[in-house]
């Protein structure tokens, strides 16, 4: 009992200290997950993986940009401000699909 009590200390701490992060995959025109939410004031890292080829996820709203290609993730620390539905869009042409690359972001 007491290692678990030891264990939920440190994963408190790491959330605290660290703040959340959200690892999002961007594959040929689309990412998963397909919707992320977020908590209003509250700090996190978007980190963009992708699993094949160049790509982006931007939103001018909620104010980031990232680029990732496989092998090379990009992070960006954010805060929504807001409350609200957004849309997070590729922002490195990709191909055919490339405009169908949409990820819901809702703030709450």
């Amino acid at each position: 009992m007491k290692g678990l009590k030891i264990l939920g200390l440190c994963t408190l701490l790491s959330v605290t200290l660290l703040g959340k992060e959200i690892q999002i995959v961007a594959y040929e025109w689309a990412y998963e997950p397909k919707e992320i939410v977020l908590k209003k004031d509250e700090p996190v890292t978007l980190t963009l993986v992708s699993k094949e080829g160049d790509h982006g996820l931007g939103s001018k709203e909620l104010g980031f940009d990232l680029e990732a290609s496989p092998g090379k993730p990009e992070s960006v620390e954010i805060k929504p401000t807001e409350v609200g539905e957004y849309i997070g869009k590729c922002t490195v042409p990709c191909g055919s699909g490339h405009k169908k690359m949409l990820l819901k972001i809702k703030v709450e």
